[in-house]
């Protein structure tokens, strides 16, 4: 089975709509069930970077941008969600926060791959 885009487009949206609404989410989780507010800023960050990769790689598509325009902007969502990770490590009443971050970050990840295998 060959590996080609034809093939394999319906699952690059739906890694979007993972990554979406684990940080959506996580967003909600972070201002309300959160001890810390930095919780919740953290997660606007990492949304709206987040976001901001996907309308620049949809613009990439159709031409109008650069392909390498996305690329710092998915990069500073992973540093959020890296920073996330690390300021809640250890505390007991965040796993629900953790495990949606490890979701996005794993969505992020599994979209990096299936570019970079559908390329080479």
């Amino acid at each position: 089975m060959e590996l080609s885009a034809k093939i394999f487009w319906p699952v690059f949206p739906l890694l979007l709509l993972l990554v979406i609404v684990c940080l959506t989410w996580g967003l909600v989780w972070g201002f309300r069930r959160s001890h810390d507010r930095k919780d919740g800023w953290i997660q606007v960050g990492a949304l709206s970077s987040y976001l901001l990769a996907a309308m620049t790689a949809i613009a990439s598509e159709s031409g109008v941008l650069s392909v390498n325009i996305h690329r710092p902007l998915i990069l500073l969502t992973q540093c959020f969600l890296a920073f996330s990770l690390y300021r809640l490590w250890g505390r007991h009443g965040e796993r629900m926060l953790m495990g949606l971050n490890i979701i996005a970050w794993v969505g992020i990840l599994a979209d990096t791959a299936l570019h970079f295998l559908l390329v080479s």
